[in-house]
């Protein structure tokens, strides 16, 4: 393990395609806050910001998880090892995530408004057990994959400790599986319990709660330990994937759709298998992104670009320009046109200045955390 260099594998062009539909996806339902959206456009909107969001959630588990499934096998799992995993991982996210805190806490305490609880947000524990508070309320996904991997990365530390002999892939396997199997009882125990029959309150309660969707997390990590074991296979299936993928999503539909599952008749649908099945359908579509090769140079680099400021994008979009624009331009009595014009506005400076923020903080602290890890060997 101490040997085992950190997979900076290349860059597939599907999955890259990937997270910028997903971050599209994510700037294109929060306009809803600007033209006040109702009815269909209102509808697709919210779909697809739950789907934005569902897309970066799985990705990253099956991206993580294939990284600490080779390094969990590599050689000697122990605790400064584990360390070491979490502390790069954090080392990427977190400096430029309290940087965007600290802008935020600036914006709220000018506007008048209350940062009690701020401290939660420092160690991720905004939405552990309960909902996001309305400050910074986006970042309530990041929680839910970071928590996700340190709690892993430690149960596997102390389940390979307690089964020495035993085969380290099975280890892995039955340590995943058995963190979902209590994650499932977790949302028995609340859909058993819970008077919620409203979807807007399921979302803050459910979807955006770090102990209900720690499993979408572990599902894209079970996919990347499939696909690490069987490449071959999956790639060359990668068509019967898809249709497993699109027949999931399809089914999901006719459940909402046609046969009108709702809190009020089919809870637990809603509150234990809706966003497992979710994320099960968005790894089938991996093996076919995979596979994918970038059209042109012209276009690949534009989606690298998006890609590099993605992170940037989704901490800076909503809570710092959005809110900010919002409230100092009164947008109540525009035109259709001074809204697109003012949409246009919102995306030109969300997207420079996510481009700011990547460039002269967020990649030279990648670069030191990379040039540190190098020099130690990791």
């Amino acid at each position: 393990m101490n040997n085992t260099k950190q997979l900076n594998a290349k860059r597939f062009f599907g999955l890259d395609l990937l997270r910028v539909l997903a971050v599209s996806m994510i700037l294109f339902s929060h306009t809803s806050w600007i033209y006040n959206s109702n009815g269909i456009l209102g509808k697709l909107q919210d779909i697809s910001g739950f789907l934005g969001i569902e897309l970066f959630i799985v990705l990253s588990g099956f991206l993580i998880g294939g990284i600490l499934y080779k390094q969990f096998l590599s050689g000697s799992y122990t605790l400064k090892e584990a360390s070491i995993f979490v502390y790069r991982r954090l080392l990427r996210l977190l400096p430029t995530y309290y940087l965007v805190i600290l802008i935020n806490t600036v914006i709220f305490i000018s506007f008048g408004f209350s940062i009690s609880g701020i401290w939660k947000y420092f160690l991720l524990l905004q939405n552990f057990a309960s909902p996001v508070s309305s400050f910074f309320p986006e970042s309530w996904s990041l929680p839910v994959k970071e928590i996700g991997y340190i709690f892993l990365v430690f149960l596997l530390l102390i389940f390979s400790n307690l089964f020495i002999k035993a085969s380290k892939k099975i280890v892995f396997l039955s340590v995943t599986v058995g963190f979902m199997i209590l994650l499932f009882f977790l949302k028995i125990n609340y859909d058993i319990f819970s008077t919620n029959l409203d979807l807007r309150l399921w979302s803050f309660n459910v979807r955006s709660v770090v102990i209900y969707r720690i499993d979408s997390v572990l599902i894209g990590v079970l996919f990347g330990c499939f696909y690490q074991n069987y490449k071959e296979f999956v790639l060359s299936k990668r068509t019967l994937f898809l249709s497993v993928g699109i027949l999931l999503f399809l089914m999901l539909l006719l459940c909402v759709v046609v046969f009108k599952f709702r809190l009020t008749n089919a809870s637990w649908f809603w509150n234990i298998l809706c966003l497992p099945l979710v994320s099960l359908a968005i790894c089938m579509f991996f093996p076919f992104l995979l596979h994918l090769e970038r059209p042109s140079e012209a276009i690949g680099n534009l989606i690298s670009f998006v890609c590099r400021i993605s992170y940037s994008v989704y901490l800076l979009h909503y809570s710092c320009i959005l809110f900010l624009l919002k409230y100092l331009i009164d947008t109540t009595n525009f035109s259709i046109w001074q809204l697109n014009l003012f949409t246009i506005l919102y995306l030109l400076i969300t997207v420079s200045s996510s481009y700011l923020l990547y460039t002269y903080f967020e990649k030279p602290i990648n670069e030191y955390r990379t040039k540190t890890f190098k020099l130690n060997g990791r």
